[in-house]
């Protein structure tokens, strides 16, 4: 969903903070669920959520749920997945860019999905990569 730096409230603030911290604790659950069940096929899960640790209203800030797999015997990645569950940025005629423009925009993009459907895309994800054959 996206956002125009006019529709950055503290009301947002506070829904992008809410769905962090929801997200944060729905990744800790995986890790501690799946990494047991990727150990015993010898591979390294990693399942966190990150975020560029400054102010969400800022360009430049992301915030993103990653999963990375990796064979724990040879150091080979096997999967990279992530999802972005908010983005702010600034824009110049549609455009992203770095360097603050006359004219430019600072949007905000925030995952459209309910929490329930990202929980179960994550864990689709996982579970398909478990299923592979070897």
């Amino acid at each position: 969903m996206k956002y125009d730096e006019k529709e950055f409230t503290l009301q947002l603030r506070n829904r992008i903070n809410k769905i962090e911290q929801q997200l944060r604790d729905v990744t800790i659950k995986l890790e501690q669920m799946y990494t047991p069940l990727f150990k015993k096929q010898n591979l390294d899960l990693f399942v966190k959520f990150e975020d560029t640790n400054s102010d969400i209203f800022e360009p430049g800030y992301e915030s993103a749920i990653i999963i990375f797999i990796n064979d724990e015997t040879e150091g080979d990645m096997f999967s990279f997945y992530n999802v972005i569950v908010w983005k702010c940025s600034r824009t110049f005629l549609g455009i992203r860019t770095s360097k603050n423009i006359f004219g430019n925009n600072v949007i905000g993009d925030l995952v459209d999905q309910s929490l329930n459907d990202i929980k179960i895309e994550l864990e689709t994800h996982l579970n398909d990569f478990l299923e592979l054959p070897d």
